[in-house]
């Protein structure tokens, strides 16, 4: 962590590029990952260098696949631990469970709304308004958050099949097939 500290502030001494370096803060604030959290504690750093840096001057489509789908942001918001209701993984130990209701199988929490909740409320359309209207345009429902964490379901460290959600998907009328796409 003080290496990580020491190289972005060497950088941001005797950059030769300012605005990129304030690009780069801009956007490592605005996609925070907190080193309070001890899951991410010491890859905050990396997630500035590859989840950020690279992306401050291109497409914000593209950055924004970066840092959601980078494994700092995935554990900072636990999308870790998000399983699909009717993924294999939730099957299998449903079945383990069935036959062995005392072994104590290891308990999923589910379907895990803050990555998703996250993406649409900070990272892109906005907060929910007083009326209940999400966004700053009322572009989107509880609903649409809910079925986002099930498109984002599968996405671990790195994107994991059993834990996904079989079937396609819907978020602001779009279309979303299975997979990691």
């Amino acid at each position: 962590i003080q290496a990580d500290l020491r190289a972005r502030l060497a950088t941001a001494a005797t950059t030769r590029r300012p605005f990129a370096e304030r690009l780069a803060l801009f956007w490592a604030n605005h996609f925070t990952v907190s080193l309070l959290k001890g899951t991410v504690r010491g890859l905050v750093g990396t997630f500035e260098r590859e989840a950020i840096r690279p992306h401050i001057a291109g497409r914000f489509a593209e950055l924004l696949s970066a840092a959601v789908r980078h494994p700092t942001m995935l554990r900072y918001l636990d999308n870790q631990r998000s399983a699909g209701p009717n993924s294999r993984i939730v099957e299998r130990l449903q079945r383990r469970s069935a036959r062995a209701p005392d072994a104590g199988a290891p308990r999923l929490t589910g379907l895990n709304e803050n990555l998703a909740r996250e993406l649409l409320e900070l990272h892109t359309l906005g907060a929910a308004h007083a009326a209940g209207a999400y966004g700053p345009w009322g572009g989107y429902t509880q609903a649409d958050v809910t079925r986002l964490a099930a498109v984002l379901t599968g996405w671990r460290d790195t994107f994991d099949a059993d834990w996904h959600e079989p079937g396609e998907k819907w978020v602001l009328g779009r279309r979303y097939a299975e997979g990691p796409q």
